[in-house]
């Protein structure tokens, strides 16, 4: 799913290693740099026989207001999945949302859902939101429509308007996110409420403080 012409770096924050340890649960971070990226980001935390996810959020170069990709694939004990796929927009204003979400997923389905008790559907989230929860493992479709979105996603990094200041877009988007993805509380369940704040503000939102 990461395009290979970007580098994998693993450029974390002083304290965390790529591999932490909890008990039985485990989570690896990964980061990538490359071109028209600011950041590419991979958690994949490893609880056996209870709790599986893996979530990537791809932030474009600063100087566009290319949206942020985000997908992830959950599996709670072999028997519930979920998997989620979006272009977050970093504004609703109309023309933005015309210009970034319809203007790339036009031929897309509209997301089937119209509220969430994990999201926050009012604020960062298109009306391209691709998600699905089931009993049956159905990682083959989310891998499927994973890689339409990244070619899509692909062609909008490539064609993002320079000439903007979106670091503060970016900070607004980490400080929402970091106060509203549910990650905090699943780390606190198996690792600590420390290392949540840390992981959570530190890494997966690292322009959140």
């Amino acid at each position: 799913m990461i395009f290979p012409e970007w580098k994998e770096d693993n450029v974390l924050p002083a304290g965390l290693s790529h591999v932490e340890t909890s008990g039985s649960a485990t989570i690896t971070s990964y980061t990538w740099s490359g071109k028209n990226i600011r950041r590419a980001r991979l958690c994949v935390l490893n609880v056996p026989e209870k709790f599986a996810a893996e979530t990537i959020v791809i932030y474009p170069d600063l100087g566009t207001m290319t949206p942020v990709f985000g997908t992830e694939y959950i599996s709670i004990a072999d028997k519930k999945f979920f998997g989620a796929i979006d272009f977050h927009p970093l504004s609703q204003d109309e023309a933005y949302i015309k210009e970034y979400i319809d203007e790339y997923l036009y031929d897309f389905p509209t997301r089937n859902v119209e509220d969430s008790k994990f999201y926050d559907l009012s604020t960062y989230f298109s009306s391209k939101f691709w998600i699905k929860k089931s009993e049956a493992d159905f990682r083959d479709e989310y891998m499927d429509w994973t890689d339409r979105y990244m070619s899509r996603y692909r062609g909008a990094l490539k064609e993002g308007k320079l000439g903007f200041d979106s670091r503060q877009a970016h900070n607004n988007y980490d400080k929402h996110m970091a106060e509203k993805d549910p990650a905090h509380g699943i780390l606190k369940s198996y690792f600590s409420s420390e290392f949540a704040d840390f992981y959570v503000q530190k890494f997966l939102f690292d322009e959140s403080a």
